[in-house]
């Protein structure tokens, strides 16, 4: 009880000691902070190599399927003396092989542990595919191997992005996916020439460099190491399947990119017949006003994708599609070097939304279901490509019962940009909510 009232001791303090205390924390913090730059540095370099393997792939892998378009008339319908029908059937078949297969080919690629093995077996299976369009004796079992074709691509390109995804660091997903986006356009950019190429030297040799190509492909893929971390369990097939169900938001890219591709869908068929029909273009003047549009998609994807990591995503697809969209409605009225620079802007507003909706679906996916929720992007994109030329060719025929030719593809362009800008419009509020949750930046 003595002790209550007495003040407590005061502890001595050195002030050398504290000083010399303070430096060496200061030390250990900056020796950390150097450490951490030291491993950033080391976990980029370690990951240039698999990504350029990754990038070359994609570009390998989307050669063949542009390189059969200019010879398309003679390897389908001259040889098998078949209608206009069928040509455009064959190539749908291989999209709707692609539609089906999709979640399923998604679903085996997240369950393998590195996809590598799925990936080059799907390349592999590509290359014969092309080889059989090559030797098929009839019509239908050219369309048989069709089918299969697009089941072996949309798993080749599925494993290609899903591996991409694995490689992008997080919060900077934005420049890896539009370097593969800008691979994927320049694959079917480089594509188109470069069959015509081949075809002018032997028609049917367009199906056999096709497979080369895919033979490739596959050899690339062998050098690809990266493998996702062994503990990670291989989800199921069920939850797999589910992956889009259970995580709605993945519907927004998911719309994005089937408008987008179907309205290039509307461009290679609807906008192609009128550079014939009105502008009075021949075949190789209309390559070269598409590559106006081609080029710069392809190149200004990673730049956009880059740019997306600083500014944000969301406003800079919702804002690249509201204005592709008054653009594209304008295709009817410019001709020219107007439609020149038309061609060029389109090709820069597309690569603003392609890249940042394909870093979205990276951002709203986890590590191990990013296969299937690729596979679904895929799938979107190939709905929208398959249903943009009948949808542009049925307005056309309809518009033409009533207005005169010109007007009908005005407005035939009008109503198909329109979606554009309604896809905008509507998804913008959702857009908001992700960037206010802190999902997507």
């Amino acid at each position: 009880m003595g002790f209550v009232g007495k003040p407590l001791p005061k502890a001595r303090v050195n002030p050398w000691r504290c000083y010399h205390q303070n430096i060496q924390e200061e030390i250990d913090l900056s020796m950390a902070e150097r450490d951490q730059a030291a491993m950033s540095v080391s976990s980029r370099e370690g990951l240039l190599v698999p990504a350029l393997i990754v990038g070359g792939g994609i570009l390998l892998t989307m050669l063949p399927v542009t390189m059969i378009v200019p010879a398309l008339k003679e390897l389908v319908g001259v040889r098998f003396q078949v209608g206009a029908f069928w040509v455009h059937a064959f190539v749908s078949t291989s999209l709707i092989g692609a539609t089906l297969f999709a979640p399923l080919a998604g679903a085996i690629i997240d369950r393998n542990a590195g996809r590598r093995r799925v990936l080059v077996a799907a390349l592999v299976g590509n290359s014969l595919c092309f080889v059989a369009l090559a030797l098929a004796p009839t019509f239908w079992m050219l369309m048989m191997a069709r089918f299969l074709e697009g089941i072996m691509h949309i798993t080749a390109l599925s494993a290609w992005m899903a591996l991409g995804a694995e490689l992008s660091p997080g919060g900077r997903s934005g420049r890896m996916m539009g370097a593969l986006a800008g691979m994927l356009i320049l694959g079917i950019t480089v594509g188109v020439p470069l069959g015509g190429v081949i075809a002018r030297a032997s028609v049917e040799g367009v199906f056999w460099a096709a497979a080369a190509i895919s033979m490739v492909a596959a050899l690339f893929s062998l050098l690809l190491r990266h493998r996702r971390p062994e503990s990670t369990r291989p989800p199921g097939l069920k939850e797999c399947l589910q992956v889009v169900h259970a995580n709605p938001w993945l519907l927004l890219p998911y719309a994005y990119t089937f408008i987008d591709r179907l309205s290039i869908g509307v461009v290679v068929s609807t906008l192609t017949l009128y550079m014939t029909d009105i502008m009075a273009l021949n075949p190789a003047q209309r390559g070269v006003l598409l590559s106006y549009f081609l080029l710069p998609f392809a190149f200004l994807s990673y730049p956009f994708g880059r740019l997306s990591d600083r500014v944000g995503r969301g406003w800079m697809m919702a804002t690249g599609t509201l204005l592709f969209g008054l653009v594209y409605m304008s295709y009817g009225y410019v001709t020219g070097d107007t439609m020149r620079l038309t061609m060029m802007l389109s090709g820069v507003l597309s690569a603003a939304m392609f890249a940042p909706s394909l870093a979205i679906c990276k951002d709203l996916s986890s590590r191990e279901y990013y296969g299937v929720v690729f596979a679904g992007y895929n799938v979107a994109g190939s709905l929208g490509f398959m249903i943009g030329p009948l949808l542009g060719g049925g307005l056309l025929v309809t518009l033409q019962h009533s207005l005169s030719r010109i007007e009908a593809y005005r407005w035939t362009f009008v109503v198909v940009g329109s979606f554009e800008v309604l896809c905008a419009l509507v998804s913008l509020p959702f857009l908001l909510r992700l960037i206010r949750s802190g999902r997507i930046k």
